[in-house]
């Protein structure tokens, strides 16, 4: 019996170390980058493939929930207008209003004409804000289930000024190319961004 344990010990030993000399290969960072891009190639029909050759599509984040500032505003708007107050919504707008009841501007949520559109992972709401006479003054991402490196993508691209400086009429008409390596997240907000105008 003994004997009988000595070689098992003694063959797990030698399995061991044949092991240890011959790892399995481990991805290189450029093999995992290129992953990561291939991962942006999700056909436009909504639905999630698995790509022959590359990862299976990480399941979808669940969005984070809205932040709202001491006076109950969305943390959307107060970024956008660091000196509201309060807001009153109407049934295209929300007027944005100061501590004196000034109109600051208004915000625009693109739900729910926005409804549907998918990036990546899920929708892609936004808020667009605009100046007294109605220019657009920022777009915001809304609270989403996009995959953040592609969202910050398409934040560090600037993507979301596309927009200023616009009216309404204009940012209708606006064509915006797509950020590479975040084409689907940044489609998405456009076509978010318009179904928000066009519901004005």
């Amino acid at each position: 019996m003994k004997k009988i344990i000595a070689l098992a010990f003694v063959a797990l030993f030698a399995m061991g170390t044949a092991i240890a000399q011959h790892p399995q290969d481990k991805p290189t960072r450029d093999k995992e980058e290129k992953m990561e891009r291939n991962t942006d190639l999700r056909p436009r029909d909504g639905k999630h493939h698995h790509h022959p050759g590359g990862p299976h599509h990480t399941p979808p984040q669940k969005p984070a929930e809205t932040q709202y500032n001491a006076d109950g505003i969305d943390m959307a708007i107060v970024r956008a207008f660091p000196d509201v107050k309060s807001i009153n919504k109407t049934k295209k707008w929300t007027e944005v209003l100061n501590a004196d009841g000034k109109l600051l501007g208004y915000a625009v949520y693109s739900k729910p004409a926005s409804d549907g559109i998918k990036g990546y992972n899920g929708e892609t709401p936004v808020l667009i804000a605009l100046s007294k006479k109605k220019i657009i003054i920022g777009v915001w991402l809304l609270p989403n289930s996009e995959t953040p490196r592609f969202t910050k993508r398409v934040e560090d691209a600037g993507f979301y000024n596309n927009w200023n400086g616009l009216s309404i009429k204009k940012a209708r008409k606006k064509k915006v190319d797509a950020v590479s390596g975040a084409t689907f997240t940044s489609r998405a907000v456009a076509e978010s961004v318009q179904a928000a105008l066009k519901a004005l």
